[in-house]
């Protein structure tokens, strides 16, 4: 039940304030439980607010849950490498990348239910709109971990696709983690911040010597095990 000293302090809210508000309450309801045992009743009562206005702000249910998922998964990975200092003795850019991976691991860990619940719907192709969601923030993501990684925009089509296929990576390595029990959180965050920049140094310079006559380095061949 909303009471007087809840309308007064709800009115003094803005519209962004307000509309922040009912979708950090539908966010905490969505990832605690499964999307059809949440109404948007029980979302309005828990924000504070009336239903009539949780549907002008948000429309439908569903509208509100999508909203929730593209809040979810555009958030940024964060820090940038402009937040690291310069005067680390180690390298700034994995510095940055593993800082980045904790904070993504965090998000993730926090709102668990809501985040699978969201792959797990784009991912069968039945809901467009689930899936669009996704792949914009996959594409977006991707732009991201590339400039902390200190990949400009120059960077070949082929390291573009394996930042992307890291993407679906990272997703798995969640549910092995959360889901299944497989992996340990240290375990996770050793293959999420490791895994990345070794395809990066290894494979981007055999694939790009793949185009052409000139044969993948020695070494190269020796970290796939062709050469003694």
């Amino acid at each position: 039940m909303v009471t007087q000293k809840d309308a007064k302090r709800w009115n003094r809210l803005d519209y962004d304030e307000r509309k922040a508000q009912i979708l950090a309450t539908a966010q905490k309801l969505f990832s605690e439980r499964p999307y059809g045992s949440v109404s948007t009743t029980e979302i309005a009562e828990a924000a504070g607010v009336t239903r009539g206005l949780l549907h002008h702000y948000f429309g439908t249910k569903r509208d509100l849950y999508l909203e929730v998922v593209r809040e979810l998964v555009d958030s940024p990975v964060v820090p940038l490498l402009d937040a690291i200092g310069s005067d680390h003795q180690e390298d700034p850019t994995r510095l940055g990348w593993a800082e980045s991976v904790e904070a993504w691991m965090e998000l993730v860990e926090a709102h668990q239910g809501a985040w699978f619940i969201a792959i797990s719907a784009g991912e069968t192709g039945q809901d467009e709109a689930m899936r669009e969601i996704l792949d914009q923030s996959r594409d977006r993501t991707a732009t991201q971990v590339m400039k902390v990684l200190g990949l400009d925009d120059s960077a070949s089509p082929e390291t573009r696709a394996l930042v992307m296929a890291f993407g679906r990576f990272a997703e798995e390595i969640t549910r092995e983690w959360l889901l299944r029990g497989r992996l340990t959180r240290d375990q996770a965050r050793v293959l999420l911040v490791g895994s990345l920049p070794m395809l990066v140094d290894r494979l981007v310079p055999e694939m790009a010597a793949s185009q052409t006559d000139v044969p993948p380095e020695p070494r190269l061949r020796r970290w796939a095990g062709q050469v003694s």
